[in-house]
């Protein structure tokens, strides 16, 4: 259905039944549209044709919920957090609009409030992942770090190798200082994924919390050969924080040190062993 096609159904529907909604085989396939939309790249055609979903059925769940989506992508996170409360308001047992709106609660730095969606949606699904690995990383950045291990345990036990999960099982370890079991969960991942950022810079940032400052700059080369211009600004405060020198600093930023390739080589080698 073209545009002229959907223009037709909502006219229709609003001259024969005031403001009745379609069928939901119609709304639930206009939204697929809207979503290849997005996907596509071609986010206004997807909220002009959402936007004609709500004019018709202003309690459409489905419609409210890709909107908040689009907001977080745009980075809109309180508006985010209003679709999302508009869409459990039409649909208050949806235990992944929960989910979704204890992540971006979180990515607000309201952690109390995200961890309480959590357990909203724990309520309804008590084995629901999503929503302890967000209720996870909310205690994380509430500095409750054996809280947040206790999430983590229950999601791996169903989900061993979930590779989100091992990294923020990392980060509550480091938090209790033990770094060298972060470091383990840092380096399971690095054994699929040896370009993961995440895990190269978690590990970096261990290695230098125990002293092991040339193994901490090694991998700070790696977090910038892989991640560049997006990975300056955390390799400039793990840099800042340990003090480098102009030197060290040259290197790690410049991409390397003379024969660093080689030993990047050797390291990663020995985490795919």
């Amino acid at each position: 259905m073209g545009w002229a096609g959907v223009v037709r159904l909502w006219g229709r529907n609003k001259s024969e039944a005031g403001r009745s909604a379609p069928p939901p085989s119609e709304t639930e396939e206009l939204l697929k549209r809207a979503v290849r939309m997005i996907e596509a790249g071609r986010h206004d055609e997807a909220v002009r044709m959402i936007d004609l979903v709500l004019e018709a059925n202003p309690h459409s769940a489905g419609a409210m919920g890709i909107k908040a989506e689009m907001a977080v992508e745009l980075d809109d996170l309180k508006e985010a957090t209003q679709w999302f409360d508009r869409a459990l308001r039409a649909d208050p047992g949806n235990v992944d609009y929960m989910v979704s709106k204890a992540a971006v609660l979180g990515m607000r730095g309201k952690y109390k409030e995200a961890v309480k969606t959590c357990d909203k949606a724990l309520r309804i699904d008590p084995g629901n992942g999503s929503a302890l690995g967000e209720k996870g990383v909310a205690l994380n950045g509430m500095r409750k770090p054996d809280e947040a291990l206790q999430c983590y345990e229950k999601v791996l036990a169903a989900d061993p190798g979930n590779t989100a999960i091992i990294l923020n099982k990392g980060v509550a370890l480091m938090m209790k200082c033990m770094y060298d079991e972060g470091i383990a969960c840092c380096d399971r991942v690095l054994s699929d994924d040896p370009r993961n950022v995440s895990a190269l810079f978690n590990k970096a940032a261990a290695l230098g919390n125990l002293g092991r400052r040339e193994e901490m700059l090694r991998g700070l080369e790696d977090v910038m050969s892989v991640g560049g211009d997006s990975a300056k600004g955390r390799v400039e405060e793990i840099l800042s924080w340990a003090d480098a020198t102009e030197d060290e600093r040259r290197s790690v930023m410049g991409g390397g040190r003379p024969g660093a390739g080689g030993r990047r080589g050797r390291k990663r080698r020995r985490g795919r062993a």
